[in-house]
């Protein structure tokens, strides 16, 4: 997709053809394809594809881009770039800038102030669940994981619960189009729906974090209609599509991995370790950078402007970092991933999305112990993209 020739400072022995959005390496399985294109290419190499940009699979290099932001910077994390891309703060700011927008925000999404969303969670989950007693199986993603987080999340937001399928069809078409003029479509129109929950909470604010957001001292003054619209933007995006990726990612390897699931069925107990190990064996985001200046970087040249991406699926399955790390395995002595991201940039929603997957890993196997992948149903072709994942999932849910 939108193919060009390569500049004057890309060495011809870095070029390697690979569209992370469409790539046919992905086509058959998301995590063979990337460690397949691992052995194939170099540590860091240049696509023409989508405008042409760095590509990167070296674990080291990438926490050095990603813990470097003054080379490698935030603020445009669209590939192809583009300036009329919606502004997601803080993800798409740089420090010092971020960090005070970040320490704004932890203070909703610490571990102790969402305790009380348990109950919630514990709510919604039992609910879904519910629909699917006495059935003989289910396509996972529509019954369940792209169900599940919207509720939680809407509640917790402050979103109207009665738009969740509507909202969801927007995430769903946003995150799905390999197009992206049709992908800024989606998100104006989600830009959309945020101006009129917003402007109806400062008219009437409740007890949801965009409510308190509103409400809040930043700096010494109220946050503007803009940056909540920006604030508002992230926290849609990423609660309602990247947990529906986990869910997918895990459920999938439990239906396939028997030992594992009778072991973590036996010890509900290790479920927290069981979300750690399967988001480190399926990491399924990708993270964009820019670079700021003229430099040399990981043995290549590059230039001010020059969009880098970062395949930080590929750090959880490193074998110098995870050793035996295409096995998923609760006794694993350390694990190392950047799932959840990392340095300045760690997702803040992190402790939200853990006791989501927690709560529906223990609720599901309590009522599901013996469940397998439907081999009547063809394996759904993967989604590539900023957010990876399986599009499709149908279960035979066994008695």
């Amino acid at each position: 997709m939108s193919a060009v020739a390569a500049p004057d400072h890309i060495s011809p022995d870095r070029i390697v053809e690979f569209d992370y959005l469409d790539d046919p390496r992905l086509a058959a399985d998301i995590h063979d394809g990337l460690l397949a294109l691992k052995t194939e290419a170099p540590g860091i190499f240049w696509t023409p594809a989508n405008g042409g940009h760095w590509v990167v699979s070296d674990s080291d290099l990438i926490s050095k881009i990603l813990k470097t932001p003054a080379l490698f910077s935030s603020k445009q994390l669209q590939i192809p770039p583009r300036d009329d891309a919606p502004r997601m703060i803080p993800e798409s700011l740089d420090p010092p800038e971020h960090l005070l927008y970040r320490r704004l925000m932890m203070e909703y999404f610490e571990r102790s102030r969402i305790a009380h969303l348990q109950a919630r969670v514990d709510h919604w989950t039992d609910l879904v669940l519910s629909e699917l007693k006495d059935k003989p199986g289910c396509e996972f993603v529509d019954a369940v994981a792209s169900r599940l987080p919207i509720y939680v999340f809407m509640e917790f937001a402050g979103f109207p619960l009665d738009r969740a399928e509507d909202f969801r069809g927007l995430v769903e078409g946003m995150f799905r189009s390999t197009d992206p003029i049709k992908r800024q479509e989606y998100a104006m129109r989600i830009m959309g729906e945020l101006q009129q929950v917003i402007s109806a909470k400062m008219e009437s604010p409740g007890e949801d974090i965009l409510s308190k957001l509103i409400q809040a001292d930043f700096q010494g003054r109220k946050l503007t209609f803009e940056e909540l619209m920006s604030i508002g933007f992230l926290m849609f995006i990423a609660g309602l599509d990247t947990v529906t990726n986990a869910m997918t990612f895990g459920i999938r390897h439990m239906a396939r991995d028997v030992d594992f699931r009778r072991k973590l069925t036996a010890n509900p107990e290790r479920v927290p370790e069981a979300v750690e190990e399967l988001m480190r064996r399926y990491t399924f985001p990708t993270l964009p950078r820019q670079v700021t200046e003229d430099m040399e970087f990981g043995g290549v040249t590059m230039k001010a402007g020059d969009m880098v991406l970062c395949l930080i699926a590929l750090v959880g399955i490193d074998e110098d970092l995870n050793p035996d790390a295409l096995k998923v395995d609760l006794d694993r002595d350390k694990r190392t991933h950047f799932g959840f991201g990392t340095g300045g940039h760690t997702c803040l929603g992190r402790h939200l999305a853990k006791m989501e997957l927690e709560t529906l890993y223990r609720r599901w196997l309590e009522d599901f112990p013996d469940f397998e992948i439907d081999p009547t149903h063809a394996p759904a072709t993967p989604r590539g993209g900023a957010v990876m994942g399986i599009p499709e999932l149908w279960l035979r849910l066994n008695a």
